[in-house]
C-alpha cells in the first residue's frame, strides 16, 4: 500500500517515544502493509504550522500522520494545511482547543526557568510525573525516559516547543470539515488532555472514533504500547478499504 505512516512526537519526546513494548506499534505498522513509518522532527521550529509543513515536506503521496500530543497538535495542522495528502489521521492525547489561560501564562515562567539552566527541574518536577496514570508514577525506568528525552534535546528545544505550543490556533472549527477516517485516544486516567475532551473531538468529527485506554494517563504510546498498538491496528483494518489503493 503506498500509504506512509509519520509519527509525530509529543513536547520534549524523541522516538523512543514510539519504542514502548519492545517498538511494537512499528512491529504493527509493518504487520499492516504500509511503507515504513518516517518519525518527524518537531524540534527545529517555534510554530505549529512550521513544523506542520515540514513535515509535509518530508515524504511524497499520501500520508497517515500518527500524532500524541503535541505531535497530534501538528498532525491536525497538516490536515489543515495539505487535506489531499492526509489519507487518516490518529489523534492520541489530542487538545483541539489554543493553548488554555493557565497555561499559556505560565509558559513564559518556566521557559525562563529553563534559559537560567532549569531544564531538569521543569521536566521532573512541572511536567513529566504529571503525565502519567497512577500505577506509573514511580516507575521508575519510565521516568528516566521521560527525563532523558528532554534532556537529550536540551534547552534551546523546549523553547521553541513551548513557544509553539503558547501560541498555537484553536482547531475545533476544522474538526467537522474532516472528511477522512479519524481515530482518537486517550489514557483514562489522562489529567493533561482529559478523555471528556476526546469524547468532544469525536462528536464533533463525522465518523470519528474514539478509544479511552484503562490504566492508562497521557503517555499512552508508553504506558500501554500494546493497548495502543492494537488499538490502531483494529481502526486500520477497518478502515483500509477507505485508503488510497486500500
Amino acid at each position: 500500500m503506498s500509504l506512509t505512516p509519520i509519527l509525530l512526537p509529543g513536547n520534549m519526546c524523541d522516538a523512543r517515544l514510539w519504542r514502548g513494548g519492545g517498538d511494537v506499534t512499528g512491529r504493527m505498522l509493518q504487520d499492516c502493509g504500509l511503507l515504513a513509518a518516517l518519525h518527524a522532527d518537531l524540534t527545529l521550529d517555534d510554530s505549529i504550522a512550521a513544523m506542520a509543513r515540514r513535515a509535509l515536506a518530508e515524504a511524497q503521496g499520501p500520508l497517515l500522520p500518527i500524532g500524541f500530543s503535541m505531535g497530534a497538535i501538528v498532525a491536525m495542522e497538516m490536515a489543515v494545511l495539505a487535506p489531499g495528502r492526509i489519507a487518516g489521521l490518529v489523534l492520541a492525547g489530542y487538545n483541539a482547543t489554543a493553548d488554555l489561560p493557565a497555561r499559556a501564562a505560565h509558559r513564559p515562567v518556566q521557559q525562563a526557568e529553563v534559559r537560567h539552566g532549569g531544564l531538569e527541574r521543569v521536566l521532573v518536577e512541572e511536567l513529566k510525573p504529571n503525565y502519567l496514570g497512577q500505577r506509573n508514577r514511580k516507575n521508575a525506568a519510565l521516568l528516566s525516559l521521560l527525563r532523558d528525552m528532554g534532556l537529550s534535546l536540551g534547552a534551546d528545544v523546549f523553547l521553541r516547543q513551548s513557544e509553539a505550543l503558547r501560541l498555537r490556533q484553536d482547531r475545533r472549527a476544522n474538526l467537522p470539515a474532516l472528511d477522512i477516517p479519524v481515530l482518537y485516544l486517550c489514557g483514562q486516567e489522562d489529567k493533561l488532555c482529559q478523555p471528556a475532551w476526546h469524547q468532544t473531538w469525536a462528536e464533533l468529527t463525522g465518523g470519528a472514533e474514539l478509544d479511552v485506554i484503562t490504566g492508562a494517563g497521557h503517555m499512552l504510546p508508553l504506558e500501554a504500547p500494546e493497548a495502543f498498538a492494537g488499538s490502531i491496528q483494529r481502526w486500520l483494518k477497518f478502515n483500509i478499504g477507505t485508503f488510497p489503493d486500500g
